[in-house]
């Protein structure tokens, strides 16, 4: 697109039409806050992570988008016809704050986690608990086999469309790059212990972060952890990661040098996989056998709901977080909404308990106490 005509496809009444109606679907146009912040990346880099983070601590101060590719806006949000970065554009037309967060993920970890995501309904056409039991032996062949088409591409780099800076930056472990008014945000997974402190600087409020719904606690998690003991990655697949441009990139000479040293350890003999032709008739073959409907379940920490209820619990959540203290219960909203609707019955038993107590006829001064009187702590 050429920079000096970058909101010229707005002038298109059609596309113009279909970029309102994205708004709509994805709740922007309902928020009144004119920051906006996009968590666009790829799949499986931690984003999940920052996304419920950034709405336990931001929810009232920010918009918050969590979007992979157009697919995802098609299955989910049954929108056709425009690209993600031409929503962002718009909003910034609009006069919007508009921010763009991407992580970049370790290679081999990216690729194991994102062959894990679907391991059941995907690849092996069988539910989690079964696959939970195969033998990881055929787990690894089959992971062999499609390493080199999974886990690939890098958002940053290949769908911002923006100029990037000639070494990203080790010393602060993060890159904030403006272009078209808009900033963009490059973070790391393996330095995700300092997010917090990398966000609550670029947003100027207090951003601590959560940990993503990790596979290590999914029902798949036996067959996971026994992966990753009894996986030795095959040498020619190592070299071609080392030799990888995001990876040069993204990671300094000493982590790439700790990185290949920490893998060699537990490496092995070379590893022919399929072709780009056996992948294609792998793909076919697995989308036809495929009959179980894939739905990930506690995707969120925090599904976003803006409700009282749900502002309620996410402020008791956040001072959890603030005082170290462990979490558990997701941010829901008909969880968050049953558990005010209890605290509120609770309270009012409580008052009652506190009413029927008192004497019928305590009269000081003519205070005659009540339940209304008693709950607004009126005399």
């Amino acid at each position: 697109m050429d920079k000096e005509n970058i909101f010229e496809f707005i002038k298109d009444p059609e596309k113009l039409k279909l970029l309102v109606t994205a708004n709509e679907v994805l709740n922007i146009n309902k928020n009144s806050n004119n920051k906006i912040i996009f968590v666009y990346s790829a799949p499986k880099v931690g984003s999940t992570s920052i996304v419920s983070s950034l709405r336990i601590f931001g929810a009232d101060k920010f918009v918050i988008i969590h979007i992979h590719d157009e697919e995802m806006l098609k299955v989910l949000g049954h929108i056709n016809g425009i690209t993600v970065n031409e929503i962002i554009l718009f909003n910034k037309y609009l006069g919007k704050d508009v921010y763009v967060i991407d992580i970049y993920r370790s290679p081999i970890e990216r690729k194991i986690s994102v062959f894990f995501e679907k391991i059941g309904a995907y690849h092996f056409n069988n539910t989690e608990n079964l696959v939970n039991e195969y033998n990881v032996t055929k787990v690894i062949n089959r992971f062999n086999n499609i390493f080199d088409y999974i886990g690939l591409g890098d958002h940053f780099m290949d769908m911002y469309n923006i100029n990037i800076p000639n070494q990203f930056d080790y010393k602060n472990k993060y890159l904030l790059v403006e272009e078209n008014g808009i900033k963009y945000i490059k973070l790391r997974l393996k330095d995700s212990i300092i997010w917090g402190h990398i966000l609550t600087n670029i947003f100027g409020t207090r951003i601590c972060v959560i940990k993503d719904y990790e596979s290590s606690n999914k029902p798949i998690k036996k067959l996971y952890n026994a992966f990753k003991r009894e996986y030795k990655i095959p040498n020619n697949f190592l070299e071609n990661i080392i030799q990888c441009k995001y990876f040069n990139y993204y990671y300094s000479l000493e982590e790439r040098l700790q990185y290949f040293n920490e893998w060699s350890q537990k490496s092995s003999e070379n590893y022919n996989g399929y072709t780009v032709d056996q992948y294609k008739i792998y793909q076919e073959i697995t989308l036809e056998n495929s009959h179980i409907d894939y739905i990930q379940l506690d995707h969120y920490f925090d599904e976003g709901c803006l409700c009282k209820a749900c502002g309620l619990k996410r402020a008791e959540v956040a001072s959890k977080i603030m005082r170290g203290l462990h979490i558990s219960d997701r941010i829901v909203h008909t969880d968050a909404k049953n558990e005010f609707i209890q605290k509120r019955v609770i309270c009012v038993n409580n008052i009652n308990r506190v009413l029927q107590n008192i004497p019928k006829k305590v009269n000081v001064n003519g205070f005659k106490p009540n339940l209304k009187t008693i709950v607004k702590g009126k005399r």
